[in-house]
């Protein structure tokens, strides 16, 4: 059986990870450090010594996953994700895959203009900084709208998830009425449930990341059905 270290920045991400991997004849192995989001709430910019500090932390969490006899490692908060370096995964004894890695080549193939969501401002630069170097690589470049839920991503790291969830809901609703023949995309994994419902009462489809993350690693891990 596959065995599989999920690194998450909040433990709601558990349960969203084990139903998109549900089908899969795989072990999941969950560990929750919301200390980034902690340092980074309510102050994205950061000094050299501030984030030498966070890759050293990062590099630390990889080390210890990958000492726990797995066979890949999932990154599912993007905070985490905009830390991994080329050297990291160079270096790596196993495959490591961020929860927007494969989301970013599914966004840049949109010819249209299109609107992402994001709950955590301070994911929003590293994010797109990202977002864009991906693109330029494949020499794509896709027109993307940047939209925040402000004031939501506090809710979620106080555990209000009821009202974390209605906030994006609404906000959801303002862009499908402003852009109705826009594609619309979130870029938290938090916000995966509401904009799958939201899309089904819809009639529409609303990209995310785990869709895509879902099928890069059972393709590249080959993934036996358990069903």
């Amino acid at each position: 059986m596959i065995r599989i270290a999920c690194l998450h920045g909040h433990y709601s991400n558990i349960s969203l990870l084990s139903d998109a991997f549900a089908a899969f004849d795989v072990e999941l192995i969950h560990f929750v450090d919301p200390g980034l989001l902690l340092q980074n709430a309510g102050a994205p910019g950061h000094t050299k010594e501030q984030s030498h500090a966070k890759n050293a932390k990062l590099r630390e969490q990889l080390s210890w996953m990958q000492s726990c006899a797995v066979d890949a490692i999932v990154i599912t908060c993007t905070q985490y994700a905009a830390l991994v370096t080329p050297e990291d995964e160079e270096f790596a004894t196993v495959p490591i895959f961020t929860i927007d890695g494969p989301f970013f080549h599914e966004l840049a193939q949109y010819t249209e203009p299109q609107v992402l969501l994001f709950s955590n401002p301070a994911t929003v630069q590293p994010t797109m900084e990202r977002l864009v170097q991906n693109a330029d690589s494949h020499n794509l470049h896709p027109e993307i709208q940047v939209h925040i839920v402000e004031n939501a991503f506090a809710l979620l790291m106080e555990n209000k998830l009821e009202a974390y969830r209605e906030a994006i809901k609404d906000a959801l609703y303002q862009i499908y009425q402003t852009f109705p023949d826009q594609p619309i995309a979130v870029a938290q994994l938090s916000m995966v449930p509401v904009a799958d419902q939201f899309a089904k009462e819809n009639g529409f489809t609303i990209s995310h990341p785990l869709h895509s993350l879902t099928s890069q690693m059972s393709a590249t891990l080959r993934l036996r059905s358990n069903r």
